[in-house]
């Protein structure tokens, strides 16, 4: 029952921050060690936190404030201001405490994440390039992986049909074109498409020759996925 309470005050704060941001796109998934996961929860844990022992502090000498007013006793749900790690740990037994605690930390750590990913991200980005090309070395792209940024990186400020070709390295007849319905999400291990090919895709594109606008390659598996500019056909002519 310790470790379950510790769990929940010292490192689900920290693990619940640390997967929005995988959701917003800014790290990668990759199989952390115990000593680099215990790292980044402690890490994330702080700013969190900090937010969640603020508004409950607040919260609670409002409440009270406004109790006494009307003197009505509430000592006997065992709360207290938090202004240390004792008064964090002393009331992790109070079930009361934890629920309300679990419910600031959900909120504050998708707030968390998200000041990170909008503002603060790109801002320690810049110089992390900075000093990056100052040692002449290629800057860092924003997206954490290649998949995303050939899947999730919007050219403009809305989504419109992702229509690709896909074949092997060694089989550059065996093509399947058309547009993609779903795709792996970026914390997904297993990268994956589903493609709607029963609209002639394959033979339009070999009519009209679509424009090729970038190409992903699997340079592991000879995999490669070409999108097609749809909108910018060019017949083929016929002498």
């Amino acid at each position: 029952m310790d470790q379950l309470i510790s769990l929940i005050i010292f490192s689900l704060p920290g693990l619940i921050t640390y997967f929005w941001l995988q959701l917003f796109g800014i790290n990668p998934v990759v199989k952390h060690t115990p000593t680099e996961m215990v790292g980044l929860t402690a890490l994330l844990w702080a700013p969190t936190t900090f937010f969640t022992v603020i508004i409950y502090d607040l919260l609670f000498m409002l409440i009270s404030f406004i109790l006494n007013l009307w003197k009505v006793d509430l000592s006997f749900l065992n709360l207290t201001v938090i202004v240390n790690l004792s008064d964090l740990n002393d009331l992790s037994n109070n079930l009361i405490f934890l629920f309300y605690y679990l419910i600031l930390s959900s909120v504050f750590s998708f707030f968390t994440a998200l000041i990170w990913a909008n503002y603060l991200y790109r801002e320690v980005l810049n110089i992390i390039n900075k000093v990056r090309i100052n040692r002449k070395i290629i800057k860092l792209a924003e997206d954490p992986t290649v998949w995303e940024s050939f899947f999730y990186r919007l050219e403009e400020q809305k989504e419109e049909q992702l229509v690709v070709e896909i074949y092997k390295l060694d089989k550059p007849q065996d093509r399947i074109c058309g547009p993609v319905i779903r795709m792996s999400r970026p914390f997904e291990t297993e990268k994956s498409l589903i493609i709607d090919s029963s609209k002639g895709w394959g033979e339009s594109h070999e009519y009209f020759n679509y424009e090729i606008k970038k190409s992903y390659i699997d340079t592991k598996s000879g995999l490669i996925i070409n999108e097609l500019n749809v909108k910018k056909p060019k017949p083929k002519i016929i002498t």
